[in-house]
């Protein structure tokens, strides 16, 4: 299956510019896949949910590869399975190719928006990137840790953070409230809160251990999975940090994207 990309015509919406680095991880069928097939990283898992979403009414958006072996890539190129890793020397020889591509994407096609999602050692590759587009398009960076990047890929692809919910069935309610596997906690918003100004005074630095969602309490940001850790005497490991942003959205507590 092709994803819409570059050669999609639609011009009445404003277009928007994705630029995202391959992953280490491939498929590992034989033959030629699509680049946005081929590539089966985190990355690639919230674009694909995002492209499969709006399948009924695709997105003005055109997204390229940033490849360690084929440089900046259309992701409908059909690309063989292959084993290379970027590094900044290798970023460093693609560097002319690429800059050379993105000037044809910039002449083909007006922006309004563009988010560049890649990691350290593929920035020599598109140094100079900023010169190549208009001044007044707006230019997001990812940056942080590969959540904190995957967060801002999320948002920026759906143009809000997702919504903590139930994840029940909307004709169902959540029975299971204020529960986190089996585990019933009832306590106030204030009696949470006292409860984590506790934890803290231990001086354990676990709860800075956060990555997209963290909670405010004092001059502190907390971990959400540490603050239900705190509150169940589960392990962080014993549940899914969707799971921890439902218990305390059910509890009153305000949780946060970074």
């Amino acid at each position: 299956m092709l994803f819409s990309s570059h050669e999609c015509t639609n011009t009445t919406h404003p277009h928007k510019l994705l630029i995202i680095a391959c992953s280490q991880r491939k498929r590992s069928d034989p033959g030629l896949l699509p680049a946005i097939i081929r590539y089966d990283g985190p990355s690639f898992f919230v674009l694909r949910r995002f492209l499969r979403q709006c399948i009924s009414e695709p997105p003005s958006m055109d997204v390229y590869i940033l490849s360690a072996e084929f440089g900046l890539i259309s992701q409908n190129q059909l690309i063989p399975n292959y084993d290379r890793r970027m590094t900044a020397k290798i970023a460093q020889q693609l560097h002319l190719g690429v800059i050379t591509e993105l000037k044809n994407i910039a002449n083909a096609r007006l922006y309004q928006e563009m988010f560049i999602c890649i990691g350290r050692d593929y920035l020599p590759a598109i140094n100079g990137y900023q010169h190549i587009f208009p001044a007044n398009l707006n230019i997001e960076i990812a940056s942080g840790s590969l959540g904190g990047k995957l967060s801002q890929l999320h948002d920026w692809l759906y143009g809000k953070p997702p919504e903590i919910s139930c994840d029940q069935p909307k004709f169902l309610k959540c029975h299971k409230k204020n529960q986190i596997r089996g585990i019933n906690v009832t306590l106030t918003p204030q009696q949470v809160l006292d409860v984590a100004y506790q934890a803290l005074q231990a001086g354990n630095q676990e709860f800075t251990r956060f990555q997209s969602w963290y909670v405010v309490v004092g001059n502190n940001r907390v971990a959400p999975k540490w603050l239900v850790s705190q509150l169940t005497g589960l392990s962080v490991g014993d549940f899914t940090t969707k799971e921890a942003l439902r218990l305390l959205s059910q509890l009153g507590i305000v949780v946060k994207r970074v």
